[in-house]
């Protein structure tokens, strides 16, 4: 992360806007999405890539794409909402519980 920041902010002035592809995770943390990738991201490693971003304080806006709730159990509707929650959370420096999301 600090080689990309480097690059994306090298006077550190710029905003930042995330667009976070959920597909980049592993499927195990968030299965609803169209295109899996088996060893994908884990959940510390897109949490970590969220809080470098916050610390940056040039954050200006932030999507999370790629989410499909038609695709998958219950289950794994649930695993995938906790991810995209406690990610957006971790970004936006918040406390996840008072972050809900529902379908």
């Amino acid at each position: 992360m600090e080689m990309t920041m480097e690059y994306l902010q090298p006077s550190k002035d710029r905003p930042i806007h995330l667009s976070f592809d959920i597909d980049a995770f592993d499927p195990s943390v968030a299965p609803c999405t169209g295109t899996k990738v088996p060893g994908g991201l884990s959940l510390r490693e897109g949490l970590f890539i969220g809080e470098t971003l916050a610390d940056t304080e040039a954050l200006v806006g932030m999507d999370v794409v790629e989410f499909n709730p038609d695709l998958g159990s219950e289950d794994q509707l649930e695993t995938t909402l906790e991810t995209i929650n406690m990610l957006v959370a971790a970004t936006l420096r918040r406390d996840r519980k008072k972050i809900t999301f529902q379908y």
